[in-house]
């Protein structure tokens, strides 16, 4: 981790020679051995008890072996012909060749991006992983599958996906690499704990990202070992030669990063790449109908924050603003928001499921002939528990009325007056049983179609990056929505604020005396633009929508450009949005 020394020695280290990062900044790397266990241990446990994974690729051997990730942060970035030049300073080359380093002795390499078009136009705020196998460890028999990332271009910042992912192994058409290393063969490169650094070179040979990484001249984080990744604490638009990098036993790869604050050591900071993503949002043109807000990972034999029924964990007494300090804290409910102006719910399907091997899974329909549901206003609060008045939850309650200061509207899935269906996968579940967890919970929300007009929401959507959801948490979104809500919003675990029913409440680290309550007046100009073609929520069904489609051309399960519910996307669902072409109504 870094303290608040080190970071003094590093800034005056920079002064002397500080050369700002352009374009594309390096974000992390992975150090992890391929015969080791990030954070070390086994496959069962790491060094200290926990199970330490990757979100993406799980626990397993090696952390996905060789790659790097970067932010982009200048809009529109042309990145054709640029290379990525990395040497590891402490490991010696096998056929001593001189390919950039200036010492032929040093194990290093190029990586270049190839002409092809799709490198040609990257938005700022993407996070650009570069990996060297695919996902069935193509080229190589010692690479177990499902250990690296196929290319992924599904680029779709209106609904939370910022990430871009290209492999080198045997996919020269994209990009291209050498080393001096003998055993090595065309689409390998090395990335280790020796001493590894990168720079970024243009297309007309200029630096534009001085050499970063544990090897680099004023590196000031901890060594980094064989069990670890690197990472960038800090802002991306920021990066010099010499600070914000340091070891790591945790990884996020395709994510923004998070670390320990040096000065407050129970806070957390996560990399907020909000300013760099505004001017790629600003082309979604639309406000997300609904969004989830808040939900329930608390336990049901255990309390928020842990402890008794009198004092939590820390010697407080936290609590939830509407049920107390309760076992369970209320049991399974999850919140959400209604973004647009009005919005019909009225057969609308909530599927919810735990992104784990063995994770429950299941759906909530509403009926569709109930008039309440026909046109809920912006800003109400829509909660959906399991539990009613009787056993300690919620009956439901229908009744809104934001202009008099009630904007809570109560489902309670056990009630066959609202709720036309429900589907779960765990066992002996009745009529409105329904799972929230703290194993990687997720939310997606559909209209009476079918389609999807939200998420996927939770810890377990590709997009979170923020904190580890426990057994004595909730998880919540930790800003004032204004617009566009995506996975990859400010959603963040709590155990110190639960707030079912009512505005959000969060503290930012490490100032945990002033607490922000979320203030949902800024959805009031929001309009309701959902319809159906209407892929990317602009308010209008048009060429957009179709080149979204196609985009998305192919096998595509749960895609919102899946029109025809078929699992692929093809011409059939392209001349839906043909025959719908025109402004929403």
């Amino acid at each position: 981790m870094l303290t608040p020394q080190t970071i003094a020695l590093s800034l005056v280290l920079a002064a002397a020679s500080q050369t700002l990062a352009d374009g594309l900044v390096m974000n992390e790397y992975n150090a992890v051995g391929s015969t080791k266990w990030l954070k070390a241990g086994t496959a069962a446990a790491d060094s200290t008890g926990g199970q330490a994974a990757d979100p993406t690729f799980g626990r397993v051997l090696g952390n996905g072996n060789n790659w790097i990730e970067f932010v982009v942060t200048t809009d529109h970035l042309d990145i054709r012909g640029w290379k990525l030049r990395w040497a590891e300073t402490l490991k010696f080359a096998s056929n001593n060749t001189g390919l950039w380093f200036g010492d032929a002795a040093v194990n290093q390499g190029i990586i270049t991006f190839s002409n092809d078009t799709r490198w040609s136009n990257l938005r700022a705020g993407t996070i650009l992983t570069v990996i060297e196998f695919d996902n069935a460890g193509t080229g190589s028999t010692s690479v177990p599958p499902t250990t690296g990332m196929n290319d992924d271009f599904t680029f779709d910042p209106c609904n939370g996906d910022w990430s871009i992912n290209v492999h080198t192994k045997n996919n020269t058409a994209l990009i291209s690499t050498v080393t001096n290393v003998a055993v090595d063969t065309a689409g390998n490169f090395s990335v280790g704990n020796d001493g590894w650094l990168l720079e970024v070179v243009n297309a007309a040979g200029t630096v534009v990202t001085p050499q970063c990484g544990e090897g680099a001249t004023g590196y000031a984080g901890g060594g980094v070992s064989s069990t670890e990744t690197c990472r960038l604490e800090g802002d991306p638009r920021l990066v010099t030669n010499t600070i914000m990098y340091d070891d790591a036993d945790s990884s996020s790869f395709g994510r923004p990063n998070s670390w320990g604050d040096p000065i407050n050591i129970t806070c957390t900071i996560s990399q907020d790449l909000t300013t760099l993503r505004a001017a790629a949002l600003a082309d979604c043109a639309h406000c997300t109908p609904i969004f989830l807000n808040e939900y329930n990972a608390v336990i049901s034999t255990g309390y928020l924050n842990g402890g008794t029924a009198t004092t939590d964990a820390n010697g407080g007494s936290v609590f939830d603003a509407y049920f107390g300090r309760t076992l369970g804290n209320g049991g399974n409910w999850f919140e959400m928001i209604v973004g647009v102006q009005t919005l019909d719910l009225r057969g609308a399907r909530f599927e919810w499921y735990e992104n784990k091997i063995g994770g429950y899974a299941g759906s909530i329909t509403l009926r569709s002939d109930v008039d309440a549901l026909a046109a809920v206003p912006s800003g109400t609060i829509l909660t959906i528990i399991e539990r009613n008045t009787a056993l300690g939850g919620r009956d439901t309650d229908l009744l809104v009325n934001i202009a008099g200061g009630d904007r809570w509207m109560n489902l309670c899935s056990r009630d066959t007056g609202v709720i036309a269906s429900t589907t779960s996968s765990k066992p002996a579940s009745t009529f409105g049983s329904f799972t929230t967890s703290n194993d990687n919970w997720v939310l997606i929300i559909k209209d009476a179609s079918g389609t999807k007009i939200a998420g996927p929401f939770g810890e377990g959507s590709s997009g979170y990056s923020r904190g580890s959801v426990g057994t004595d948490d909730v998880c919540r979104l930790e800003e004032n929505p204004t617009g566009i809500i995506t996975m990859a919003n400010s959603f963040d675990d709590t155990a110190r604020f639960s707030t079912f029913g009512a505005p959000n409440k969060w503290a930012d680290c490490p100032d945990d005396t002033t607490v922000h309550t979320q203030d949902l007046s800024g959805l009031a100009a929001c309009v309701s633009a959902v319809c159906f073609g209407d892929i990317d929520l602009s308010g209008e069904v048009d060429l957009g929508d179709v080149a979204l489609a196609l985009l998305d051309y192919g096998a595509c399960s749960g895609c919102a450009s899946d029109l025809d519910g078929s699992g692929e996307i093809d011409f059939g669902d392209v001349a839906l949005i043909l025959l719908s072409t025109g402004p929403c109504s």
